[in-house]
Order: structure tokens, then C-alpha cells, then sequence
């Protein structure tokens, strides 16, 4: 659970903007990881991420391209994800960089299993993390295809809580705008991979997630006073 969320804000919208590069570490101090939180990222490192983000609306009216989930590993906690380089556990302060806006802020949310699904499903958690490790190194899918050892960051985490029952669901994947047309960017990728695109197919993805009913979210970026 993250605390002192009003001490939060304030030490950040006063100190000066060069201390802004501690906020990463000041966050992570007041941060309470347990296993299985989820955290969601709004990641403007690529053309291609700010494309997902546009198809894939997640809760609060905001946009994610990517999720990893926190296991203990080494004895402290850290991400385990799907990202460019496969399946790999990385620490927290790294995942976290990834989305720093121009303040020092990573773009997150995070989110945990509500308590009353879980008390539900007491193993939920602990079977997804061992399964997640028999997947370590596997690489990222590129094609955004179920079934084929590689994973994407969404259906890495739904294939993981989904082996015993439905936690998360599949629904057809789309590569179009608002105006029912395909980006140009999706074109361009599916073209290099000499692939169709594989709209309607079933998927996943981070916004998707976002609005499973069985979570609960613990903290956004843009309001941390509003959650704990």
C-alpha cells in the first residue's frame, strides 16, 4: 500500500525541479509492494506504443501500453514482464524509468486482486507467479498471436492467471482508429513482419485489463490522493 499520498504531493509540486530526479526513489520508499500488484505503464518510448495506447482506452479515461507484475525474487521484490527482450524479471526502479514524464513521474497505475476475489481463490497468485517462471527468457511476441511461445505483456499475464480459470478474458483485437481505419504505423509493422494484420483475432491488452472487475487500484499518478 502506498502512504502519506498528501505528503506526496506536496514535497513534489515544491521541490525544485532538479530534485525531481529523487522522485522515483522518494516514491519507491513509500511504496508497500506485495506479489501479485499489478502496474501499469503509460509508455511514450515508441510510435508503436503510443499506437497500442490509442486502440486500447483503459479505466479513468487514461491509456496504457504496458503491465508487469510484482513476484519476490532475491529476497525483494521486483517486475516480472513480457517486454522487448522476452520474458525477464527486472527491478522496479528500472520498470519505473521506462515511464518518467517530463517532472521525473512515472506514468502508473497499480493495481492488486481485490481481497474478496482472492480470499475466493486463496492460490491464485502464488500458482500464476510459479507459472510465470517456467516462461522466463521465452521472447516477445512480435505478431500479437496467441499460442506460439513468445508472449506480449498483457497475454504473458493472462495466460499465467488463466490456467486454472478465468480471470482474464480475450476479446478481438482492433488496429483502427475511431474512424474505423487502420493506423498507418500497424500497416507499416505488419508489413515488415510480412504478415496480415490480425484484426478481429482474439487478444488482450494493458487498457483491456484495466477494467477487470476483480481489481482493485491502489494508486493512479495523476490522482494519488484519491487512492491507497
Amino acid at each position: 500500500m502506498l502512504k502519506n499520498f498528501i505528503l506526496l504531493v506536496f514535497i513534489f509540486f515544491t521541490i525544485p525541479l532538479g530534485a525531481q530526479e529523487n522522485y522515483i526513489d522518494f516514491f519507491l520508499k513509500n511504496y508497500d509492494p506485495k506479489e501479485g500488484d499489478f502496474i501499469f505503464q503509460d509508455l511514450d518510448s515508441s510510435p508503436l506504443c503510443d499506437a497500442i495506447e490509442e486502440v486500447t482506452p483503459g479505466i479513468f479515461n487514461q491509456s496504457f501500453s504496458h503491465v508487469g507484475m510484482v513476484i519476490k525474487q532475491d529476497n525483494r521484490y521486483q517486475v516480472i514482464e513480457a517486454f522487448s527482450e522476452g520474458v525477464k524479471i527486472i527491478t522496479i526502479h528500472e520498470f519505473l524509468k521506462r515511464s518518467v514524464d517530463e517532472f521525473g513521474v512515472p506514468k502508473i497505475i497499480i493495481a492488486k486482486i481485490h481481497p474478496i476475489f482472492q480470499k475466493e481463490n486463496p492460490n491464485l497468485i502464488s500458482d500464476a507467479i510459479k507459472k510465470s517462471k517456467t516462461f522466463l527468457n521465452l521472447p516477445y511476441d512480435e505478431s500479437f498471436l496467441l499460442n506460439n511461445d513468445a508472449f506480449y505483456c498483457s497475454e504473458f499475464l493472462y495466460e499465467i492467471f488463466n490456467s486454472k480459470n478465468v480471470f482474464f478474458e480475450l476479446t478481438p483485437m482492433t488496429f483502427k482508429n475511431s474512424k474505423g481505419e487502420f493506423l498507418e504505423i500497424w500497416i507499416d509493422y505488419f508489413n515488415s513482419l510480412d504478415m496480415d494484420i490480425p484484426e478481429n483475432k482474439p487478444g488482450i491488452n494493458p487498457g483491456k485489463m484495466t477494467l477487470n472487475k476483480n481489481l482493485k487500484f491502489m494508486y493512479n499518478y495523476k490522482y494519488p490522493t484519491k487512492f491507497n
